[in-house]
């Protein structure tokens, strides 16, 4: 088998914004609705993910009171153990800062992220059951229905608890 590609994990810069707000968009439009409330994913601190000097993921997180919320985490596809190699980061970043928890959301028709996060060692911290009727007031383009034709209802929040 062939060597894994290395991983680099930058800041987001004006090299590296454009490849990363594309793939952004792609999956989340412009705006992201987390906990009731809209965040322009393009005007808040990220990292990228480069290998071998490709654009490869973005990870675009706010820091609130003493957490970090992952608000947008996606990878191009393209190179294995990016969403990992981000998500580490993402802790580093909470850890260097401070910070007693990393925490993000996910809806309950992402199966793939529901088994990746829980496998990475993040837990489920709390289900908002039919929170997707209120998300929609304020983003309306969230389809009812997403992965594997799953009704879109809740939202899955995960966390990552730092010790120390």
């Amino acid at each position: 088998m062939g060597e894994k590609p290395d991983i680099d994990i930058v800041v987001m810069d004006d090299t590296t914004r454009e490849a990363a707000h594309e793939l952004m968009r792609a999956q989340w439009g412009d705006r992201v609705v987390s906990l009731g409330r809209v965040v322009d994913p393009f005007d808040i601190p990220a990292r990228v993910a480069m290998s071998g000097g490709v654009f490869a993921g973005v990870a675009a997180y706010l820091i609130e009171a003493d957490e970090l919320e992952v608000v947008a985490l996606a990878s191009t596809g393209a190179v294995s153990g990016v969403g990992r190699a981000l998500m580490d980061e993402m802790v580093s970043v909470a850890r260097q800062a401070g910070l007693r928890r990393v925490r993000l959301i996910t809806t309950n028709d992402n199966l793939q992220a529901i088994g990746f996060y829980q496998i990475i060692g993040m837990t489920i911290a709390r289900v908002g059951v039919n929170a997707m009727e209120e998300a929609r007031k304020l983003k309306p383009e969230i389809p009812l229905t997403g992965n594997q034709g799953i009704p879109i209802r809740d939202e899955i929040e995960f966390e990552y608890l730092i010790e120390g």
